[in-house]
């Protein structure tokens, strides 16, 4: 535990170098990684799994983090300090801060430092039963509040082009106001393939209905706390624009390993066609993020042998209406729930992995 070279700090600095404007207060950075506490530390290896420990290399949030810290120890035997914020209910781990900047007289900083032999004797004293109990309640319950966010984030990871996921919650409220949270709301932003962002918003029901009646969760999010949000061109709005109709295409069959087809806008929306080698073919219908379906059709059969929809006929399934259909041509059709955002800019990872496995047999065949 004395041994600092196996402990990873997470470098707040890149945290503030993001926000615009002036240094945020002590209170502020202390927000910020309490609100990324959950979960978002546990990839790294720590001395104590309750306490997540930063570090700054700027002397201006050393000093701000000095003056409002609660606790302060000063570790004899490393002359370091190191600033420890407290549990609460909005976050069950402790946060801990060092400074490793300039060399300064750290300790002539501050007058409340508690003085301890080693890094051993620190975290001896922070290692409770009590400590441990609270944040032990805390991951049950934030586990339990963001199951279905997590559940959902995974589910697109594993099937789209997701790579990352911002889940904004308030334990169990809406985060507008004080009401229990009944489902969230959710958009994916990205400005190329491969790099896209799901962001979730925890919300009451009427709350959720007004998220419905901007063009997407983001703009709602930017009217609820007056916010100017950059939103990229592909989720401007919850359809995708006639220009762009043309580019998507061509770049979902390039990544389908197919070739783009026919294109006709029809009234439920535009139907794109995509050949396959071997006689394979997809049909994609897009009219909007919530008005979408893909199918699969082999080169034997007109009906279709895969659909991924979002039409509203399944309640039974998690994350409704969008759901996937395993056989839709037989009636041993099984019906799963689906990952799927509307949108094959997004979608095409999960369509590519349907056609491998479809096709397989056929080119095993030949």
């Amino acid at each position: 535990m004395d041994n600092d070279h196996r402990w990873r700090l997470f470098n707040l600095d890149s945290l503030l170098d993001e926000v615009d404007g002036p240094l945020p207060e002590a209170s502020t950075i202390d927000l910020f990684i309490a609100a990324i506490s959950f979960k978002n530390f546990d990839f790294v290896g720590r001395r104590l799994s309750f306490v997540c420990e930063s570090v700054t290399y700027r002397l201006e949030v050393w000093q701000r983090l000095i003056d409002a810290a609660p606790l302060k120890y000063w570790i004899k035997n490393k002359q370091e300090g190191v600033l420890i914020y407290p549990q609460s209910d909005f976050c069950g781990a402790l946060r801990s801060y060092r400074y490793r900047g300039p060399l300064l007289d750290v300790k002539a900083m501050s007058s409340d430092w508690v003085t301890v032999a080693d890094t051993r004797t620190l975290y001896s004293a922070l290692d409770t039963p009590a400590a441990r109990s609270v944040y032990d309640a805390w991951h049950q319950w934030m586990t339990s509040t963001t199951k279905e966010a997590a559940d959902m984030a995974e589910g697109r990871f594993a099937n789209t082009t997701v790579t990352r996921s911002l889940i904004l919650s308030s334990l169990g409220t809406c985060l507008a106001c004080k009401e229990p949270a009944i489902s969230s709301a959710r958009t994916t932003i990205a400005s190329v393939p491969g790099s896209g962002t799901l962001i979730q918003l925890s919300l009451c029901g009427q709350h959720l209905e007004q998220a419905k009646q901007q063009p997407n969760v983001l703009k709602f999010l930017g009217t609820l706390f007056s916010l100017s949000i950059d939103i990229p061109e592909f989720s401007k709005s919850e359809f995708i624009p006639d220009e762009l109709i043309p580019h998507v295409h061509a770049m979902v069959a390039e990544e389908l390993g197919g070739s783009a087809a026919s294109a006709e806008k029809r009234e439920k929306g535009w139907h794109l066609r995509i050949d396959l080698p071997h006689g394979w073919w997809w049909l994609l219908r897009l009219k909007s993020l919530m008005n979408y379906s893909y199918m699969l059709f082999s080169p034997s059969e007109k009906k279709q042998v895969y659909r991924a929809d979002s039409a509203p006929d399944h309640h039974d399934l998690p994350f409704f209406p969008d759901h996937e259909h395993a056989r839709p041509d037989r009636n041993s059709d099984v019906r799963s729930p689906s990952f799927l955002y509307g949108n094959p800019f997004f979608d095409f990872k999960r369509l590519r992995q349907v056609g491998d496995e479809r096709m397989r047999p056929t080119e095993h065949a030949r």
